[in-house]
């Protein structure tokens, strides 16, 4: 089995002093790259600044809007035009990239979501035991003043 090398189909480009800088979940600062997968040509995101290193913490934000489709074709067709078809390994990589960052953040929702049910279920628990003792409470004066009242009637004057 031979090996397969990752190459990057994203690549880092100069910011101009007015674009806003961003920090991904790392604390450093997220460099502008554009993405040259066929879905996003040319458009550029802000990603971790850890992207190809073993650890990512998943941080992405687009700074372009996405092309309109004919945007899209003509890039593409350009693109094809100046270095030959793009190799279709890189767009897999990179959407897969982009669908790893998308899961992180749905885990993060998931967990997120999970502490708050647990939260509420221990919340549910603890309305029911008040309820019960209250319930308990009325009983135990109901019945207090009933026996109360009997040995009023019972007694002679």
């Amino acid at each position: 089995m031979g090996s397969k090398s990752r190459r990057s189909s994203s690549r880092i480009s100069e910011q101009s002093e007015d674009e806003s800088q961003y920090f991904c979940f790392c604390g450093l600062q997220s460099p502008t790259r554009v993405s040259w997968t066929r879905e996003n040509p040319g458009r550029r995101f802000h990603g971790c600044a850890r992207y190809r290193e073993g650890f990512n913490c998943g941080f992405f934000k687009w700074v372009d809007a996405k092309f309109s489709h004919r945007a899209t074709e003509v890039i593409l067709e350009l693109l094809q035009g100046r270095h030959g078809p793009l190799p279709i390994m890189e767009d897999e990589l990179d959407d897969a990239d982009s669908m790893q960052v998308e899961i992180k953040g749905l885990e993060s929702l998931v967990n997120h979501l999970k502490k708050e049910v647990s939260r509420m279920k221990i919340q549910r628990d603890i309305y029911r035991v008040l309820f019960v003792l209250m319930l308990s409470g009325l009983v135990w004066f109901v019945v207090i003043c009933n026996f109360s009242n009997e040995k009023k009637l019972l007694s002679l004057p």
